[in-house]
């Protein structure tokens, strides 16, 4: 499992031993108080070991002849140190709490972490994954003028090799294009809409990786859902063109090649922005890191390529 890196473990804070005197530990409490922000007061034993939280209402409601432990709250909810970001992150969402205490293996007290840092975390990666689509990274301006340019190439690449591939398609295809002159017309809105649809569906997957509501093992099942809203999408939005271009365009021979093509390039497009994350998670990758690049190139090739065999077809 992978270990946080990013959420910082506050060591300041009041520990206090179990079995303290009420009177003692709330005079320990207030010496303590002006060094350190109190959000819990945690109980230890004398390993270290962490035996309860003990909320201030609790502790001045409670007779002073009391002990600590007659009064703490046993078994608190904690945060491993191997735990990795997002599972801290659905630990916070889930209790609600300002501040959670970090054990190791053997339960020993390590410090908290608080909500602001989860929050302040969370910020930062939201950040730094929509950085990574668009071939960047949130830590770009402290590398040298030869590594941010590293950084940035292989994404630009990418297109270019796209555009080279998507130019070959247009050439080999000349003929179809000669034929009915207007297809080349809407070469645009087939790629610029096959491009969002696949940059949308992708973007969602990749969030919902990160926060864990999107169980990578059962793909088939997300598989079926993105289709099935893809297809609704589809639907409307070729009607949308048709009743658009039907009155202007005058060439029913164009008007079914866009209509199915903008279908059918849809599902295509959620397709590789479903599948696109979910490989290169499996793979070992950051899916923030290379999807975009990648799957808005395969979804440009493959849409040209339905788009003019779709004409052929009709054209025989």
């Amino acid at each position: 499992m992978e270990e946080n890196k990013n959420f910082k473990i506050e060591k300041n804070i009041i520990v206090i031993d179990e079995d303290l005197k009420i009177s003692q530990a709330i005079k320990k409490i207030r010496r303590a108080s002006h060094d350190v922000m109190i959000f819990y007061v945690y109980v230890i034993d004398k390993f270290g070991v962490l035996r309860g939280v003990l909320p201030l209402k609790n502790l001045f409601l409670a007779e002073e002849k009391r002990k600590v432990k007659d009064v703490m709250i046993r078994e608190p909810i904690t945060i491993s140190e191997k735990l990795s970001d997002e599972e801290i992150l659905e630990i916070f969402n889930r209790t609600k709490f300002l501040a959670l205490p970090v054990v190791d293996d053997a339960y020993r007290l390590k410090g908290i972490i608080t909500y602001k840092n989860a929050v302040d975390v969370i910020r930062n990666e939201s950040a730094e994954d929509v950085l990574k689509i668009h071939g960047a990274d949130i830590h770009i301006f402290d590398e040298t003028f030869l590594k941010r340019i590293k950084i940035k190439l292989p994404w630009l690449l990418t297109s270019v090799i796209s555009g080279i591939i998507c130019g070959w398609i247009l050439n080999k295809f000349e003929v179809a294009l000669q034929n009915a002159i207007a297809l080349a017309f809407f070469i645009p809105l087939i790629t610029a809409m096959g491009e969002s649809v696949a940059s949308q569906t992708s973007a969602i997957i990749i969030e919902g990786i990160a926060i864990n509501k999107i169980d990578v093992k059962n793909t088939r099942r997300l598989l079926f859902f993105q289709m099935m809203e893809s297809m609704i999408i589809a639907l409307i939005i070729t009607l949308i063109v048709f009743f658009l271009t039907v009155f202007w365009l005058k060439n029913f021979f164009v008007i079914k090649v866009i209509g199915i093509t903008i279908f059918f390039g849809i599902i295509i497009a959620t397709i590789m922005g479903t599948l696109g994350p979910i490989i290169l998670k499996k793979s070992g990758f950051n899916p923030a890191a290379a999807t975009s690049s990648i799957v808005l190139a395969l979804s440009d090739i493959l849409i040209l390529v339905f788009y003019f065999s779709v004409a052929i077809l009709l054209n025989k």
